[in-house]
């Protein structure tokens, strides 16, 4: 009798408890056995209703939704309200508008951002990215990596999602650092909106000082930065197994759903940061005026560098918003390189990028990225200013 008790015992924890792969993956599924062993209401827990799946037009419609409001509000809403807020003064109504209309537009585009990017992963083996990066050269993955960046024009903020889509997906951390720092900081539009202001000359130096910093900071990183040092573990893939060890490829609408619910618990975890980032950025954006900018510029050409590097930083916006700024601060003499330093610290390094990536690494990890990238900056904006000077 102790024998067939011990046996029965044996039996239930090979198939309830979660060590097996198989029989986790098989959980929730048709062809999840449910006579075998033990039940599989005892082995898989019941199904939450809040994670049923949505019709498929609700949740490409909801994605849509997403887009729609972050262009509005990036692109039309600030005008708007500050034509509303005729009652305030002029540094409250833009400090004031900028909060709203970026708070909106930035969490609507970190939710589509994120839905986008854990869609295309669903469809990507992890294994075979892990072993294909190890087959590449180091400069070359970190080339490809910021290639990538610069080819996907992201803002600081909505590139951190596709950051953390790239260490699941099995991508060293090193090379997605490259690619974090390429997304926001060089893309075609912006270089030839960059361009046709202040000219091809700072345009061409601006882009491929960038690429350089962005493939710099990775290589730089690769032996510090080390999957322990972030707060993100590899997913397992949505591809389920049934009870004859079958892959079972999941549907459209069920990547869909998954991608979908993955965006709304990276908002719920993370809006307080943004809010809190855009915040303090509206304070600056408004209140900090142009003219404490363009001392800078007599300074000299390392203190100046410095001085923009870091007063740039806290300032939250892309290069094609800093575009109209830098062909000012160009016509009233700015320096080349201080002029780069500032561009490249408001456009690559921002404080909700900050306060966003801080849920993704570790404190170590998160410093030594912003001190590299810092010093990149502060390189480059020295060494042009010594050389043209």
């Amino acid at each position: 009798m102790t024998k067939e008790i011990k046996l029965i015992q044996e039996v239930e924890s090979a198939c309830c408890a979660p060590a097996p792969a198989a029989v986790e993956a098989c959980c929730g599924t048709e062809a999840a056995p449910t006579d075998a062993c033990c039940p599989t209401e005892a082995c898989c827990p019941p199904t939450d209703a809040t994670t049923k799946d949505l019709p498929l037009w609700l949740t490409v419609g909801t994605f849509l939704g997403l887009i729609a409001s972050f262009v509005i509000s990036d692109y039309w809403f600030d005008s708007f309200l500050k034509s509303r807020f005729t009652g305030l003064s002029e540094t409250t109504a833009d400090s004031l508008a900028f909060f709203i209309s970026h708070s909106i537009g930035l969490i609507s585009l970190l939710a589509a951002i994120t839905t986008a990017a854990v869609f295309l992963r669903s469809y990507i083996d992890a294994d075979k990215v892990r072993k294909h990066m190890e087959k590449v050269g180091s400069i070359r993955g970190h080339g490809i990596a910021a290639g990538i960046g610069v080819a996907t024009p992201f803002c600081s903020c909505s590139a951190v999602p596709v950051f953390t889509g790239f260490i699941r997906g099995g991508v060293p951390v090193s090379q997605a650092i490259s690619f974090l720092v390429a997304s926001p900081l060089v893309n075609e539009i912006a270089i030839i909106m960059l361009a046709s202001t202040v000219g091809w000359s700072i345009a061409g130096a601006y882009a491929g000082m960038g690429f350089a910093i962005a493939v710099g900071a990775g290589i730089a990183l690769r032996k510090f930065a080390k999957p322990s040092l972030t707060e993100v573990t590899q997913v397992k893939s949505l591809n389920v197994i049934d009870s004859q060890g079958n892959v079972v490829k999941p549907s459209l609408q069920k990547r869909v759903n998954a991608a979908l619910l993955e965006a709304r618990d990276t908002v719920k975890t993370t809006f307080v940061f943004l809010l809190i980032g855009v915040g303090i950025g509206a304070l600056i954006h408004g209140w900090v005026p142009t003219s404490a900018i363009e001392t800078i510029a007599s300074w000299g050409p390392v203190v100046g560098v410095l001085a923009a590097t870091v007063i740039g930083v806290p300032l939250y916006s892309g290069i094609a918003t800093v575009v109209p700024i830098i062909s000012a601060l160009s016509e009233k003499g700015m320096p080349m390189g201080t002029l780069l330093a500032f561009a490249m610290s408001v456009t690559a390094l921002s404080l909700p990028e900050a306060l966003l990536l801080r849920k993704v690494m570790k404190p170590k990890l998160l410093a030594a990225f912003f001190g590299t990238v810092s010093l990149g900056i502060i390189f480059v904006g020295i060494t042009f200013n010594i050389v043209l000077g």
